[in-house]
C-alpha cells in the first residue's frame, strides 16, 4: 500500500483536532480513502477504577499498532498519533458484521475466518498477543485480515498464557456467532493447530478438558433456553475443540 503523503497526514491531524472531542471513534473520508480517529474513552469514576486510565489504554493501543506495523503483521496502518487521539487507515469490515450479512457468501465467510486464524497464529509466532481477539475486533477487506482494539496490548505477565487466552477468546467468539457454520470454524481452528509450534493449542486443550465436567452440568440448562447464548457458545467450544483435537491427532 502506498505511503500517505506528509501533507495528507497533516490534513488528517487538523481534521482530528477540529473533531468532536467527546466522540470516541469517528471516520474521515478523503477522496476514496477512509481513516479512523480514536480518542480516549470517557469514564465515570467507578468505571475508571475498574478499567484504568483511558490515556494509558490509548497509549497501549498506539504501541500495539506500531509493534504490528513494524513487523508487517495484521493491523491497519497507524497514520498519526498524539496524546489525545490516534489515526489509522481503514482496515475493512468487522468479521461480526461480515458474518451476519446475508449477502456474504458461505465461501467468503470460510475464507475470512481461515485468514483470521492464520493471522492470529502469525501474531503469536512473532511473540505477541492481542489480549482480546473477538470477531468484532478483527477486520476483513476481502483479501487481508486486520486486528484492532489493542487496549490490552502489553498488559501481559505470562506471554504463553496470554496467547492461549487469545486462542480461546477467538474460538469462543466464533462459536457465539449464530450465522457461522461450525464446520468452517473447525476448519479455521485446524489451520491454527497445524501451524502451531509453541504449544498454544495444547495449552488451550488443557483448559478445555478441565471444563468438560462443566459442559455436562450445563447441558440440562441449555435445553429449550434460547437466551443462553454465551453458555451455548462455551458448550460448543468444549465439544467441538475436543472432537477436532482427536480428529487431527
Amino acid at each position: 500500500m502506498p505511503r500517505i503523503p506528509a501533507e495528507t497526514v497533516e490534513r488528517l491531524k487538523a481534521l482530528a483536532d477540529a473533531g468532536n472531542p467527546s466522540q470516541r471513534v469517528e471516520s474521515i473520508q478523503l477522496g476514496n480513502d477512509i481513516f479512523w480517529v480514536k480518542r480516549p474513552e470517557k469514564l465515570s469514576l467507578v468505571w475508571r477504577l475498574r478499567k484504568g486510565n483511558p490515556l494509558k489504554a490509548l497509549a497501549r493501543e498506539i504501541d500495539g499498532y506500531r509493534a504490528l506495523n513494524e513487523r508487517g503483521l495484521a493491523a491497519p496502518e497507524l497514520v498519526a498519533a498524539d496524546t489525545g487521539y490516534f489515526i489509522t487507515r481503514n482496515g475493512g469490515t468487522s468479521l461480526v458484521a461480515l458474518l451476519h450479512d446475508p449477502q456474504t457468501s458461505d465461501e467468503e465467510r470460510s475464507r475470512a475466518l481461515c485468514a483470521a486464524a492464520t493471522a492470529l497464529h502469525q501474531l503469536h509466532a512473532a511473540g505477541m498477543a492481542h489480549g482480546r481477539p473477538n470477531l468484532k475486533d478483527i477486520l476483513w477487506d476481502g483479501r487481508n485480515i486486520c486486528f484492532i482494539d489493542f487496549e490490552l496490548f502489553g498488559v501481559i505477565r505470562n506471554m504463553r498464557m496470554a496467547q492461549v487466552s487469545d486462542l480461546l477468546i477467538f474460538a469462543l467468539s466464533c462459536y457465539a456467532t449464530s450465522r457461522m457454520n461450525v464446520a468452517d470454524i473447525n476448519k479455521a481452528l485446524a489451520k491454527y493447530k497445524t501451524g502451531d509450534q509453541r504449544g498454544i493449542w495444547r495449552g488451550a486443550m488443557r483448559w478445555i478438558r478441565h471444563g468438560r465436567a462443566l459442559d455436562w452440568l450445563m447441558r440440562p440448562l441449555l435445553r429449550g433456553n434460547r437466551r443462553a447464548r454465551d453458555l451455548r457458545a462455551l458448550s460448543a467450544l468444549i465439544q467441538n475443540m475436543i472432537m477436532l483435537d482427536q480428529a487431527t491427532g
